[in-house]
């Protein structure tokens, strides 16, 4: 039997398949490329990339090898750009599954056209390079050195040209000379291959720079509705879901008693505490004590607790508080709302961040048109 669901995320599948049509729609002919990595932001890559796939989508990214064969076991058969780090054993395994990389130095070119020698096929790839972020691929300056060992491995595909920036809020000027360094990379490569697509922007990108689209944007935080401080007014997004869970143990605390590990909040007054069942493998952490808040029965209550399984609730300021009550870290509850923006701030974290580290003992579930449609969870 299954026994009831008592801290879950709840993931609205309409409120995704909303923003990727507005996302298209902002972007105009740019593609539009959702980012699935870390289990899409935390949300459960699966579910969302055949959603994602019945809604027509045939282009996603991943980060990992392992987070493409994921996919490609769950029957998504849509090209999957893997932007991460690729070590050369791996590289089987992507034609396996047919992954495509993104290379940021001639070794990994020559490697990959290798597998293509052997599969006696054109295999596709693109092109990483670094505009200022210090991560994968190559310079600015080393264009011609990519463009000579592609015109030497007649083997390799050419699909696109990549990178990211450092700091798209960062300013102008910062963004202008990143942006001229990838168009310095680039720009070379276009007579030879006209039908490459150039992808620099990423969600804040999508939402600051309309200039950088280019052929193609990808996006992950914009397409969960994370909320961020400068949508433009033509692109109104919705969050993808709700975090609950429910009150465990209610009791009452005298002054000078210990709340949480290494006494980090301690009793000043009687206080009555509701004791919850998630705590560091279900996103909190120690930043959140004294400063974040939940919702239960529809007023807010702050987080003086947490370890590795409970947080601790402050609700003595709401006498009726009882077992079994809804407590929401993240939606609506009454006349009050937490986005997940809020509650990640509150622990000096992004919402990425914390989703990405909440663990699958929160149970995530699926809706559309109100109506569950899946479950992933540590007993799914």
């Amino acid at each position: 039997m299954r026994p009831e669901i008592v801290t879950k995320m709840e993931v609205n599948l309409d409120s995704l398949l909303y923003n990727y049509q507005e996302i298209k729609r902002h972007v105009g002919k740019a593609e539009v490329v959702p980012v699935l990595k870390n289990g899409a932001y935390g949300h459960g890559a699966v579910p969302l990339a055949k959603s994602l796939q019945e809604a027509g989508c045939n282009h996603m990214a991943v980060a990992m090898v392992d987070e493409g064969i994921q996919l490609r076991r769950a029957g998504i058969t849509a090209e999957l750009l893997v932007l991460g780090v690729v070590l050369p054993q791996q590289l089987a395994t992507m034609v396996e599954y047919e992954l495509t990389p993104s290379l940021g130095d001639v070794a990994s070119m020559r490697a990959w056209a290798q597998l293509a020698r052997q599969a006696g096929r054109q295999l596709p790839c693109h092109l990483a390079m670094d505009v200022g972020l210090g991560r994968l691929g190559f310079l600015p300056e080393q264009a011609e050195e990519a463009l000579q060992a592609l015109r030497e491995l007649p083997e390799l595909k050419l699909r696109g040209i990549r990178s990211h920036l450092s700091h798209p809020a960062g300013g102008k000027e910062l963004n202008d000379r990143e942006f001229a360094r990838f168009q310095q990379f680039s720009e070379p490569f276009l007579p030879e291959y006209p039908e490459i697509v150039r992808h620099l922007a990423a969600s804040k990108a999508v939402l600051l720079h309309p200039h950088m689209y280019l052929d193609l944007v990808r996006v992950g935080g914009i397409l969960y509705g994370f909320d961020y401080e400068y949508y433009p007014e033509t692109l109104k997004l919705k969050p993808l879901l709700t975090y609950t869970t429910k009150v465990g143990h209610v009791k009452t605390l005298q002054p000078g008693w210990g709340v949480g590990y290494g006494l980090n909040y301690v009793v000043q007054k009687p206080i009555r505490v509701a004791l919850l069942p998630i705590g560091w493998s279900d996103g909190l952490c120690n930043q959140h004590i004294g400063k974040a808040q939940m919702l239960v029965r529809g007023q807010f209550a702050t987080v003086i607790g947490a370890c590795t399984d409970f947080a601790m609730l402050d609700v003595t300021h709401i006498p009726e508080v009882s077992v079994d009550d809804e407590v929401v870290i993240i939606g609506s509850q009454g006349e009050n709302s937490q986005t997940v923006g809020e509650f990640a701030s509150a622990g000096q974290l992004t919402a990425s961040q914390l989703l990405g580290r909440t663990s699958l003992r929160v149970a995530r579930v699926y809706t559309k048109g109100g109506i569950v449609q899946d479950e992933l969870s540590i007993l799914s």
